[in-house]
C-alpha cells in the first residue's frame, strides 16, 4: 500500500482527485470499534469483582463507555484536522477543510494497526484473568481497590510494551500527517511538519497516558 511505503507519492496522487471520505472513514471507524470493544470488555470484566447490585451499574457504564469511546475517536479526528488546518494557514496554506479532513483521516492507520496489536494482547489477558471479589465494605474503606484489581489483570510487562508501541505509532502518524498537510494545503514539508507536530505530540501524550494510568 503506497500510504505505508511512500506517503508523499500517495497524497501527491490523491490531491488531484475529488474528496473521498470513504477510506478514511473506514480506518477511523475500525479504530473506534476496537477502542469501544476493548472498553466494554474491560469494564464488564471489572464488574465481576463487585457485588451484583453494584455490578449492574458497571454494565450500564460499559455501554456508555462504548458509545463514548466510539464517538471520541471521530472527535479526535475532527479536532486534529482542525488544528492542523488552522496552523497551516500561518504558512500560507490553501485548500478546503474537507481535503484536510480527508487526508488527516489516513494518518490514523498507524493507530489502527497499533491498537489491533495492543488491544488483542490486552484483551487476551483480560478475558483469561480471574478477578477477586470485592465487597461493599472493602470498596468503601479503600476506593483505590478497583485500580489495584485492574493492574493485577494486565501484566506490567505488557503495559510497558504497549507504551513502546504507542510511541512508535505516534512517530509513524507524524510522518504520514506531515505529508498529508503538505499536499492538502500546498505548503513546504518542513512547515507541514510543524503543523503536524503539535497535535501529534498531544495525541501521543494522551495515548501514552492512557496506557500508563493502568500502572
Amino acid at each position: 500500500m503506497k500510504l505505508i511505503t511512500n506517503p508523499n507519492a500517495f497524497f501527491d496522487d490523491l490531491k488531484y482527485k475529488s474528496v473521498q471520505l470513504r477510506y478514511p472513514l473506514i480506518i477511523v471507524a475500525l479504530l473506534a470499534t476496537i477502542a469501544a470493544l476493548y472498553q466494554y470488555l474491560l469494564i464488564t470484566k471489572m464488574s465481576q469483582a463487585l457485588p451484583e447490585d453494584i455490578a449492574k451499574f458497571f454494565v450500564i457504564g460499559a455501554y456508555i463507555g462504548v458509545i463514548g469511546s466510539f464517538i471520541g475517536v471521530f472527535a479526535v479526528w475532527f479536532i486534529i484536522a482542525l488544528v492542523m488546518h488552522a496552523i497551516s494557514a500561518f504558512f500560507g496554506g490553501e485548500g478546503s477543510f474537507r481535503r484536510t479532513f480527508e487526508f488527516v483521516g489516513y494518518g490514523f492507520l498507524p493507530s489502527l494497526i497499533g491498537s489491533a496489536i495492543t488491544a488483542s494482547l490486552s484483551a487476551y489477558y483480560v478475558a483469561n484473568s480471574a478477578v477477586p471479589e470485592i465487597n461493599i465494605f472493602e470498596l468503601q474503606t479503600n476506593p483505590e481497590l478497583l485500580g489495584e484489581v485492574l493492574t493485577s489483570i494486565i501484566p506490567r510487562e505488557l503495559i510497558y510494551s504497549n507504551v513502546v508501541i504507542s510511541l512508535a505509532v505516534t512517530v509513524w502518524s507524524l510522518v504520514i500527517w506531515s505529508f498529508a498537510i503538505k499536499h492538502a494545503r500546498g505548503i513546504e514539508l518542513r512547515n507541514a511538519f510543524v503543523c503536524a507536530l503539535i497535535p501529534t505530540v498531544l495525541f501521543g501524550i494522551y495515548q501514552v497516558w492512557s496506557v500508563l494510568r493502568m500502572l
